[in-house]
């Protein structure tokens, strides 16, 4: 572990009866500035051995996103645009388990921080050149959010994607073995993904398997996998075959899907269109899915009362490109080529 202040720099190894108590306390004191570049798995290793919940969070990689760098550089080519310095990349694939570590294996470790908290600076000020500083202050909130933190196991299935395509009785399923995976994740302090991937979780949903045979004719789910805790996941698919079916919500209509289909195009291109002209990451916006979402629920009319569900509506993104997308949706808003970046243009009916 690396951790550099203005004016010292330590590295901790993890593999030493070390306590990391004290600095899982500062994490979580709302006094001290964290800076990190994408902390989300640290974070998620402290809070699941101390139980911390990190504050006063500055993400450098979330916040280049929001001055033209892009939303996921990585650390190194983040360093060298914004402090001048090229770090060295010889020690990236050693034995980082063997001990001693050598000499240049420290630097390298070092270097990971050394420029840190330079590079927060640097970005600081082009953020309060451009106005964004607040925009990338309420992006991070969400790494100070409790619930990103921790999953329940009753509500792990909330979280897998593509549960839209279940029905009621497949999404009860589908509850019971994402809670048997998150369970079996942190029996087994290892990813969920490690153990049954999302698609894969879906597709077991969605079969319902009634023995192991069946289930080792899926595809995609490890062969040791399926001889480790076949029976425990076949047992867990039974439970949501005999648990109340789960109600989905209202689906838009197939014409609103189309519709949204078809437009999405378009929005996408606004929405890039004003990235561009903001020097903003288009990833931190929005996605493709997202916009079809949103398009479907507004010409469906199921919108009202249900903006803070679309990420788009909300916040900085609202002003800088949900209103337009809303208003293209409207039928208030067309879109023309032009010859000059971002080379298309937004047209008011």
């Amino acid at each position: 572990m690396q951790i550099a202040s203005p004016d010292s720099l330590w590295l901790i190894d993890p593999l030493e009866p070390v306590d990391l108590g004290d600095l899982a306390r500062i994490v979580g004191d709302d006094r001290v500035e964290v800076v990190v570049h994408a902390g989300k798995q640290d974070f998620e290793l402290l809070n699941d051995h101390y139980g911390v919940v990190p504050k006063n969070i500055f993400d450098i990689q979330v916040a280049a996103g929001f001055v033209g760098l892009g939303a996921n550089l990585p650390y190194g080519r983040l360093v060298e645009s914004l402090v001048g310095v090229k770090l060295q990349k010889g020690e990236s694939y050693t034995d980082w388990c063997h001990r001693p570590l050598t000499p240049a294996q420290l630097d390298y470790a070092a270097d990971d921080v050394r420029y840190l908290l330079e590079a927060a600076e640097r970005l600081k000020e082009r953020l309060r050149e451009l106005n964004r500083f607040d925009w990338a202050m309420e992006e991070m909130q969400a790494l100070q959010d409790a619930e990103a933190y921790g999953v329940d196991p009753d509500r792990a299935w909330e979280r897998v994607g593509g549960k839209g395509t279940l029905s009621s009785r497949q999404t009860a399923v589908l509850k019971e073995i994402a809670r048997w995976r998150e369970e079996s994740a942190a029996r087994r302090d290892i990813p969920r993904g490690w153990v049954v991937k999302d698609p894969t979780l879906i597709e077991i949903a969605r079969r319902m398997p009634g023995s192991v045979g069946a289930l080792k004719s899926i595809r995609g789910l490890n062969a040791k996998e399926a001889e480790r805790s076949g029976r425990n996941l076949v047992q867990a698919v039974e439970a949501g075959k005999s648990a109340p079916p789960v109600p989905a919500p209202p689906a838009p209509s197939r014409t609103a899907i189309a519709r949204a289909r078809m437009m999405s195009g378009l929005a996408d291109a606004v929405v890039r269109a004003r990235c561009e002209q903001a020097e903003l990451a288009t990833e931190l916006v929005s996605t493709r899915g997202e916009l079809e979402s949103l398009l479907a629920a507004a010409v469906a009319g199921t919108l009202e009362g249900n903006e803070s569900r679309h990420r788009l509506l909300r916040g900085w993104r609202l002003d800088l490109a949900g209103d337009a997308v809303l208003a293209l949706a409207a039928g208030r808003l067309a879109v023309r080529a032009i010859d000059t970046p971002p080379y298309v243009e937004e047209v008011s009916l």
